[in-house]
């Protein structure tokens, strides 16, 4: 590198616009949309199923076969993405949706065996093309290049709030999509909706080859099988669980609490205000200073929404129970941006997607395990947020774990 470009290289990411001008816009646009048509998809398999006259029951496992596909897939997408790069990943990946959602389809118009729709669903899951864990593998890898240690930390906080606004968004397009069009014309505008989201990334990505490559041959070689410290990613690995644990009692004690007092229209509204307060948490803890380390930030996370949820148990009236779950997306948004960015600094160059992917899809599990347990708790809904609670204590339990195997700070993080 020469003298003339090693200050640019090395200056402080000071100005408000300095994820645009170290990422630039099409990357901004593209990563956002991309992530869109998966956090729409799952519902509208649900709304679908249901709506084409089969059981809610059949409509429910399908959504849960989706999630487990998309815990086996995460892995082996972030792998694929480390060796190949993300272009051929992306575009093998947004096929077999596309593919797996049409065979669905036609399974359902034709009767077809029940087995058959979950098989399709398990693999729409499985070919999510994690556009998240990419995103922040290119911030990161942008960061090491840079030298720009605050790069990585905006960038963490900028990517969980796109996450938490795909997540609001996502529901809410498929709910209008099935409602407006019925079942069928539903899902086919569903499957463009996966070909102009991902398709937008994936044009992106064709125009940048050179920014998203695959890692060098010497990088895996120096990696050996891996080169990830299992001790140092267990621990941010726990905390992505117990975040999807939160989210999962919450969703299901929420539904128990509205579906007993005959206000069903609140839920998605309420579970939107978490939703919204997580966006905002993300965004201002990566501005914390360093003398903030991330143990400390996931133990003040967790202990929000354990505290929290004493508040819940006693069942107040919807106002604040809204309330309160801004308080609890707080927990979890600082939760988030704090294990993500452990898993960026413990991660090898040539791994970033692969320890994304691996906190994806513990954030998946602990979503269904939520999700699972809370629905046998939230018979009573107290008992649901009790679960909530526990996965917080289980969170500032980790926070010690992250504190112990605290990595040694590279030249161009921050701790």
């Amino acid at each position: 590198m020469s003298s003339s470009t090693a200050p640019q290289a090395q200056r402080p990411l000071s100005s408000q616009n300095s994820l645009v001008e170290a990422g630039g816009w099409p990357f901004l646009i593209t990563a956002f949309i991309g992530r869109l048509p998966a956090a729409t998809v799952q519902l509208g398999l649900l709304l679908y199923v249901s709506g084409a006259g089969l059981s809610l029951g059949l409509a429910g496992i399908t959504v849960a076969a989706v999630g487990l596909g998309s815990a086996v897939g995460a892995p082996l997408v972030g792998r694929l993405v480390d060796h190949f790069g993300p272009l051929p990943v992306v575009t093998g990946a947004t096929l077999v949706q596309l593919l797996s959602l049409a065979a669905l389809l036609l399974t359902v118009v034709n009767e077809g065996p029940t087995a058959l729709i979950l098989v399709c669903a398990a693999l729409v899951g499985s070919a999510n093309p994690q556009v998240g864990a990419i995103a922040r593998a290119h911030w990161s890898g942008l960061a090491r290049r840079r030298r720009q240690p605050r790069l990585i930390s905006r960038a963490l906080g900028y990517e969980t709030a796109c996450d938490e606004t795909s997540f609001i968004l996502g529901p809410v397009i498929a709910g209008l999509l099935v409602g407006l069009l019925g079942p069928n014309p539903a899902l086919l505008t569903i499957m463009a909706w996966v070909i102009v989201g991902q398709g937008a990334f994936i044009v992106y990505l064709a125009r940048h080859r050179t920014e998203h490559g695959a890692a060098t041959v010497e990088e895996t070689a120096a990696g050996g099988i891996g080169g990830i410290s299992i001790t140092k990613v267990v621990p941010p690995m726990i905390v992505c669980l117990c975040v999807g644990t939160v989210f999962g009692s919450t969703q299901t004690a929420l539904t128990s609490i509205n579906a007993i007092r005959g206000t069903e229209a609140y839920t998605g509204i309420i579970y939107g205000f978490m939703g919204a307060g997580s966006a905002v948490a993300s965004i201002l803890v990566s501005r914390l200073p360093e003398r903030f380390p991330l143990s400390l930030r996931v133990a003040i996370g967790a202990s929000i929404i354990a505290l929290t949820c004493v508040g819940l148990l006693s069942l107040p009236g919807t106002p604040v129970i809204a309330a309160l779950f801004v308080i609890i997306g707080v927990g979890v948004g600082t939760m988030l941006v704090s294990s993500f960015g452990r898993g960026e600094r413990i991660a090898p160059s040539h791994r970033i997607a692969s320890v994304m992917t691996m906190l994806t899809t513990c954030l998946v599990l602990g979503v269904s395990l939520g999700a699972a347990l809370g629905g046998v708790l939230s018979v009573q809904p107290e008992r649901g947020f009790m679960l909530t609670m526990a996965a917080a204590v289980v969170g500032v339990l980790a926070s010690i774990a992250l504190h112990i195997t605290k990595p040694e700070r590279p030249a161009t993080h921050q701790e």
